[in-house]
């Protein structure tokens, strides 16, 4: 009799255990996982659409379910500080263009790019429509804004000259740092070199500027996502992992119906970046064509043109921006791409 009631007992205090463990789980999930492994990112400028994807895959968990803890860290300068950063461990991955690869292998850096946005870069000349910039040779006797001497707007204003069988002596280049928008407003200038989207926003809120891609005129390499060769040696599962949730993220943006949904997460990491609608509509829909487009080409997603890097590189050298070439089977490394299918 004792020794059944105390098997009895026994049996009670299993299951009250294992009921109180199960709520545990179900309050607090974290507690029935590993701990997560942090990644991250290296921003060239603060909270925006820009990290969209990055901002659904923490929201809906995909991240984490690889194992991954995302964090941000925006690097004042844009992409000249971010190699530095990178090179010195602050972080797993940073975003940044195709010609801050080149150079830093130019420089003995060993950063890889192991993402391409898209077979298409942002970059574009936003021009004043009364200016009457169609093609490159307009650009004669008109002041046309870069951020800095030495940035790649300058090295795409050069190129720019170049197609349109012009000089230095034919314009007038201008610094103007990140104050575009401005510039062009007040008739500063009659055009500036930036992403195409500031263009969008632009006219979205009324101003009168037409938009020249400018991929068909530069040598560009795609838009990158870049990370260390001693990340890869290290931590190339982590790699895999966090391309898996990014590809997943995109898809789900891609989707008209989850348009609402997303928004919503944006706006949790960067409340003014939701604030114009209009605007932000016009984004949702440049990158869903963008994407279009991209598929329509057969695109593997994420995937970097070899040929893309090899024609920027002999555009740097052009004009001296970098002394020497490197190989370019080492500026990138599309093996850590998921199937796009």
């Amino acid at each position: 009799m004792i020794e059944d009631v105390e098997r009895r007992t026994i049996r009670l205090a299993i299951k009250v255990w294992l009921a109180v463990a199960i709520v545990a789980i179900a309050v607090c999930p974290a507690a029935a996982q590993q701990k997560l492994a942090s990644f991250r990112i290296l921003m060239p400028e603060p909270h925006g659409y820009t990290f969209r994807a990055i901002y659904i895959g923490v929201e809906k968990g995909w991240f984490q379910a690889e194992g991954l803890d995302i964090g941000f860290l925006p690097v004042p300068g844009g992409a000249v500080n971010l190699v530095p950063q990178l090179a010195q461990g602050n972080g797993e991955l940073a975003y940044a263009g195709g010609y801050t690869v080149i150079q830093a292998r130019a420089r003995g850096v060993p950063v890889v790019a192991v993402n391409a946005a898209s077979t298409e870069s942002l970059w574009g000349l936003i021009a004043r429509r009364a200016s009457q910039i169609k093609k490159p040779a307009d650009l004669r006797g008109k002041t046309l804004g870069i951020v800095a001497f030495s940035s790649a707007t300058h090295f795409m204003a050069l190129g720019l000259l170049k197609a349109g069988g012009l000089s230095e002596a034919d314009v007038n280049l201008r610094p103007i740092g990140m104050g575009g928008p401005a510039a062009i407003s007040q008739g500063q200038v009659d055009g500036y070199i930036w992403f195409q989207t500031q263009g969008l926003a632009l006219q979205t809120r009324g101003a009168a500027v037409d938009i020249l891609p400018l991929d068909d005129i530069i040598p560009l390499p795609q838009d990158a996502m870049i990370v260390t060769e001693t990340l890869i040696k290290e931590k190339s599962e982590q790699i895999r992992g966090f391309m898996r949730a990014l590809h997943r993220a995109i898809l789900y943006d891609n989707d008209p119906g989850h348009e609402s949904e997303d928004d919503a997460y944006q706006a949790k990491y960067a409340p003014e970046s939701v604030a114009d609608k209009t605007y932000l509509k016009a984004l949702n829909e440049f990158a869903r064509a963008r994407l279009a487009r991209d598929e329509a080409k057969g695109w593997r997603w994420g995937e970097t043109d070899p040929r893309r890097l090899e024609a920027a590189q002999r555009f740097l050298l052009d004009l001296k921006v970098i002394d020497q070439p490197t190989p370019v089977e080492k500026m990138y490394d599309n093996s850590f791409l998921p199937d796009a299918k």
